[in-house]
C-alpha cells in the first residue's frame, strides 16, 4: 500500500486519535496477547487465556471462537499462544510459547501445520526455548523468531531447522536479555530491529553483522522519560528509519527516529490505566491497512483501535477521515512523502514534537517479572 486511504492521494498529515474505540471488551476476551489486521481490516485477536482466536469484522461483528487451538489433532492443539501474523492467502501463523513452535493455520479447512520449531524446548538450531515474538516475511515465507529464553534471534527458512542470527545472554552489543519483539525491514537488506526488553533498548542488526547497535533507549537504563525506554516489548519500523516502540511498563507507544536521543508519544499517557486514552501492560500492537493502530490491551482484557486520520492530501479531491468525537485530542505526524511500514504496508515520512512524560505505575515491573516466572515454570515442567 503506497498511498494513504485512496489511490493517488499522498498523506501530508497523519494523525491518530488519542481516545481509542473498544472493539472487544472483557466479556469476550481473556488475556489478549497479540492480533493481526489483514488487508481488508478484518482483525484476528489472540484470546490467549482461552487458547483461541476471535475474528472481528469491519462492522464490529465478533466471532467468539474463529479458531479453537485447544481441540483437534495434535498439530491443531496449542498450549499458550503469544503471537499471530498472516499472509495474503488468508493463512494465519500462530506462535506457541510452551510447545516452542509456529503453526500455520489454513482458514479454509481449519487445519494446522507446524512450520517452525516443534522439536522440544532446548538450545539446538532446530529448537526454541519459550519464544515470545515473531516476524513473518510474506515474500520469502521466512519466519524470524525472538527465542526469548535462549536470548537469541532465529530465522526459520524451512520447517526443519533454524538459522541462528545472533545473540546470547548479556548486555554487550552482540547479546540480548530476554528479547520479546522484533521487526525486519525486508526492503533494507533484512535489517533487523530487536526489542531487547530487559536491556531497555532497541538493537539494530545489519544483515550478516556479528553484533548490533543501540538505536533507541539506553542499555540498562529504564524510566518514563521519553529519552529512555521501559521494558520495550514490541517494535515496528517504517522505510524512513522511524521506529514505533511499545513499552510494557509505561503502557504507551513512542515514535523514535533511528539514532535519535529522544522519542515522541504516539499512543497512551506513559502511565497504565483503563481510560480510553490509556493501555494496561499490552504486549503487542499492529498497524492496519489504513494506518490505524490496533492494540490487544492485555490487563484491561479489551481490543483497542486508535484511528488514523489522513488529511491535506496532494490531489485536488480531498478525502479526510473525521473524528468521532469533537473533544478527542489528536497526535499529529507531519509528512513530506510516503514510505514503507513493512513489506505490505506504508506509513508517511514524519516528524513530531516530544510530549511530556508522566510516571508509570511501579506495578508493571512486577507484572513482567510475573510473566517470566510463569514461562520459567512452564519450561521447567516440560523439561521434567
Amino acid at each position: 500500500m503506497e498511498k494513504c486511504f485512496a489511490i493517488g492521494e499522498n498523506c501530508l498529515t497523519l494523525q491518530w486519535e488519542s481516545n481509542a474505540k473498544t472493539l472487544t471488551d472483557d466479556t469476550n476476551l481473556n488475556q489478549p496477547r497479540d492480533l493481526y489486521a489483514d488487508q481488508n481490516n478484518v482483525v484476528y485477536v489472540l484470546d490467549s487465556g482461552y487458547g483461541r482466536v476471535r475474528r472481528i469484522w469491519p462492522n464490529s461483528t465478533v466471532e467468539r471462537t474463529f479458531i479453537n487451538a485447544m481441540t483437534g489433532p495434535v498439530f491443531n492443539q496449542s498450549s499458550y499462544i503469544l503471537g499471530i501474523q498472516g499472509d495474503t492467502n488468508g493463512n494465519l501463523y500462530i506462535l506457541d510459547v510452551k510447545l516452542g513452535r509456529v503453526v500455520k493455520w489454513s482458514t479454509a479447512n481449519m487445519n494446522g501445520t507446524v512450520v517452525a520449531g516443534g522439536y522440544g524446548n532446548g538450545y539446538g538450531a532446530n529448537q526454541l526455548n519459550a519464544p515470545c515474538g515473531m516476524f513473518f516475511d510474506p515474500n520469502t515465507m521466512f519466519i524470524w523468531i525472538a527465542d526469548t529464553y535462549n536470548h537469541r534471534i532465529v530465522r526459520w527458512e524451512s520447517p526443519t531447522t533454524g538459522i541462528i542470527v545472533g545473540g546470547s545472554n548479556g548486555s554487550n552489543a552482540d547479546q540480548f536479555n530476554y528479547p520479546f519483539g522484533l521487526f525486519v525491514d525486508t526492503k533494507d537488506a533484512n535489517t533487523l530491529y530487536v526489542a531487547d526488553t530487559y536491556n531497555h533498548r532497541i538493537q539494530q542488526w545489519l544483515s550478516g553483522a556479528k553484533n548490533g547497535t543501540t538505536v533507541a533507549g539506553q542499555t540498562g537504563v529504564a524510566g518514563s522519560s521519553l529519552s529512555v525506554l521501559y521494558y520495550p516489548i514490541s517494535v515496528i519500523g517504517d522505510g524512513n528509519k522511524n521506529l514505533y516502540i511499545l513499552c510494557f511498563t509505561t503502557s504507551s507507544i513512542v515514535k523514535w527516529q533511528v539514532g535519535a536521543t529522544v522519542g515522541s508519544l504516539i499512543v497512551g499517557t506513559l502511565t497504565a490505566g483503563s481510560s480510553s486514552n490509556q493501555l494496561y501492560n499490552p504486549y503487542n500492537f499492529k498497524f492496519g491497512p489504513d494506518y490505524s493502530i490496533y492494540v490487544p490491551d492485555f490487563k484491561n482484557n479489551r481490543t483497542q483501535k486508535f484511528s488514523a486520520i489522513c488529511s491535506n492530501v496532494t490531489s485536488t479531491t480531498i478525502i479526510t477521515t473525521r473524528l468521532t468525537t469533537a473533544s478527542s485530542t489528536i497526535r499529529t505526524i507531519v509528512s513530506s512523502s510516503t514510505t514503507r511500514l513493512s513489506s505490505s504496508t506504508s506509513i508517511p515520512r514524519s516528524s513530531a514534537t516530544t510530549t511530556s512524560a508522566q510516571m508509570p505505575s511501579a506495578a508493571a515491573d512486577h507484572n513482567l517479572q510475573w510473566l517470566l516466572m510463569i514461562v520459567s515454570l512452564i519450561v521447567a515442567m516440560m523439561n521434567n
